[in-house]
């Protein structure tokens, strides 16, 4: 059915249509009389404009000090010392990318950042992570002379302990720009002292390895005890360091101290008379990080000789000349001297050969024969002697020999040469060579330039004679070119000699010479001036003790180094040993019984049934003999 409204009704119904639109439901309005009119549709709601941009931030850790600016391009932001979070001011539309990245980092510290970039989407970015530390540096440097462990360096609590030997250290815990330091030794090293050199400052921006520690071994000092030491001559050494305790001593130190970690070696350089001491201990030792002060040294009485090779009757017929011990036969050896070895070279007018014996009592031949052929140049047994009698060392290890009117030189190989003198011979002319004359040499000693001094007994005086062979006079003769004979102290060849025999140099240079008919022993030093050590001159012969001129003796045949700068003489016309110290104080060591002129000390031993023909000290100034046919020695 078709509704038709009247005009006016039409008219009505626009007019409620717009009320019940304003009042926002068209449902309350929509009634026009008829029961199945439909409700009215809900319009949609109108949409939300899309915003035209968005802002990037995002969280800050660890920001301390101020300075830090953030970039996403040409947008920056300063960010606060202390600053947990950030939002760049400048929006970024969506759909166009971002960066943040740090455009100035902050003082003394590393800023990164982290989801930096990506492309604006539908909200704003807020997971920007940045974080900063602060810059530091590793500090540490040089270490030199580092013995031991136990060194603990430290800056402030944190410590470092370089180990033994140890080049280099570098603390565990950087340092921060700005920020001191200050670098001590907490803990010495043991043994040893360091000290820090450039160790404080305030950290710069590199690493700093300037520092310098610089230790030193501590030093410490060798003492201990003596048991037994009933006389003088007692050398004790270490190396270079030596100490000489008196007769009677209980105790010891050396002067000199050992650095930590350095080795010693305590040893008796020389024996004291008529004892043998002993130094307990195994050496060589290391120092530790103390003095060392319970080393013991033990001292006993030597009274009888001992056999070291030969035989102390001579037999017959000749033994052999090279062997072991007293399967070797070593005759009347006058000439003895110890070579840098501890072997002992021997030479006689009876056997015409220079032997050798080892410490252990093996002798053998270096030089000559039996033939007795006189003087002869060569090797070995090609070489022969005529009448030797005196032998003495140089620093090269050649012996210098006296032949009666020739100088023989024999090398370490065995080659034997002259050096001066003519053969049959005799005379006094200073010159080179063949053309110098001696007159019966005796005893020969060589200092440490290798000029041999001679005992031109014949001629009573001392002649040099350099290793070229150049032949001087050096004292005696009483005037220049002259060979009186007589007993006057001077200088050079204004003093007087009768018979010199032997003669032996120690370490400084100084010479003494046996007197032999002046019953005397005389001193020449370096500079040639002579005076009388003891003896009383020709007309005070005998065999007394005494200081001075007040001692006696009655045929001094040679002589030895001996102990604290003692000599050893051998007293043959009384078969006895004496002992002179370096100020003339005569004590004799051994004697035939019965044939003293005057007061002599208690002897130390019994001498050998054989002649005594010549002496000699080792290094440690042991007493060694050649009586008979033997190599004696009293000592250890």
């Amino acid at each position: 059915m078709r509704s038709t409204l009247l005009p006016g009704t039409r008219l009505r119904a626009v007019h409620l249509l717009f009320a019940c639109l304003a009042g926002g439901s068209l449902h309350g309005c929509w009634d026009d009389g008829s029961p199945d009119a439909p409700p009215a549709a809900t319009p949609p709601p109108a949409p939300t404009p899309a915003p035209q941009s968005y802002t990037v931030g995002g969280a800050v850790s660890g920001l301390g000090a101020s300075g830090l600016v953030l970039a996403n391009g040409e947008d920056t932001l300063a960010v606060a010392a202390g600053a947990t979070a950030f939002t760049l001011p400048t929006a970024v539309a969506p759909g166009a990318s971002y960066a943040v990245a740090v455009r100035t980092q902050p003082q003394g510290e590393q800023c990164s950042v982290g989801n930096a970039t990506g492309t604006m989407a539908g909200a704003s970015v807020t997971n920007v992570a940045v974080t900063c530390a602060v810059l530091a540096h590793s500090l540490g440097g040089s270490i030199s002379g580092l013995p031991s462990t136990g060194l603990v360096l430290s800056n402030g609590t944190d410590t470092v302990a370089p180990a033994a030997g140890a080049l280099s250290f570098t603390f565990a815990s950087p340092v921060a720009e700005g920020a001191s330091y200050s670098v001590a030794v907490q803990a010495q090293p043991s043994g040893a002292t360091c000290s820090v050199g450039s160790g404080s400052g305030t950290m710069g921006s590199a690493d700093v390895n300037a520092v310098a520690v610089t230790c030193s071994a501590n030093a410490y000092h060798l003492s201990g005890s003596i048991t037994g030491l009933a006389t003088g001559g007692l050398v004790l050494a270490n190396g270079a360091d030596t100490v000489s305790p008196a007769s009677g001593a209980t105790t010891f130190a050396f002067a000199r101290a050992v650095a930590f970690d350095g080795s010693y070696s305590v040893t008796v350089q020389q024996q004291p008379a008529g004892q043998a001491c002993a130094v307990a201990g195994n050496f060589p030792a290391t120092m530790g990080p103390g003095d060392v002060t319970d080393l013991s040294v033990t001292c006993t009485a030597v009274g009888a000789l001992s056999l070291v090779a030969g035989q102390a009757v001579c037999p017959i017929p000749d033994g052999p000349l090279a062997g072991h011990g007293a399967g070797a036969s070593v005759p009347q050896a006058e000439g003895l001297a110890f070579d840098r070895n501890g072997n002992l070279l021997a030479i006689g007018t009876q056997a015409k050969v220079l032997q050798r014996i080892t410490p252990g009592g093996d002798v053998s031949v270096l030089a000559g024969n039996r033939s007795n052929a006189g003087p002869v140049d060569g090797t070995g047994a090609g070489a022969s002697f005529g009448y030797p009698l005196g032998i003495a060392l140089d620093d090269a290890g050649n012996l210098d020999i006296t032949d009666q009117y020739l100088m023989r030189r024999v090398t370490p190989a065995g080659v034997v040469t002259t050096l001066a003198g003519a053969a049959n011979s005799p005379g006094l002319v200073d010159g080179t060579g063949s053309a110098a004359r001696f007159n019966f040499m005796k005893g020969v000693a060589t200092d440490t330039a290798g000029n041999a001094y001679i005992a031109d007994s014949n001629n009573n005086v001392i002649r040099r004679m350099t290793p070229a062979g150049v032949v001087t006079t050096f004292a005696g003769g009483g005037s220049a070119g002259g060979s009186a004979s007589g007993f006057a102290d001077g200088t050079g060849t204004a003093a007087l000699f009768s018979g010199p025999v032997a003669v032996v140099i120690d370490a400084a240079g100084n010479l003494y010479v046996a007197d032999y008919l002046n019953w005397a022993i005389r001193k020449i030093t370096p500079a040639g001036v002579v005076s009388t050590l003891a003896g009383g001159g020709p007309t005070h012969g005998g065999l007394a003790d005494g200081t001075g001129s007040a001692a006696r003796f009655g045929g001094t045949t040679s002589l030895a180094l001996g102990p604290a700068g003692s000599l050893y003489v051998l007293d043959q016309a009384y078969s006895a040993v004496r002992l002179v110290t370096a100020d003339g104080v005569v004590t004799t060591l051994a004697t035939q019984p019965g044939l003293q002129t005057g007061p002599i000390s208690p002897t130390s031993f019994t001498m050998p049934s054989q002649s005594t023909v010549g002496i000699a000290a080792d290094a440690s100034g042991t007493l060694f003999m050649a009586s008979g046919c033997s190599i004696q020695k009293f000592g250890p």
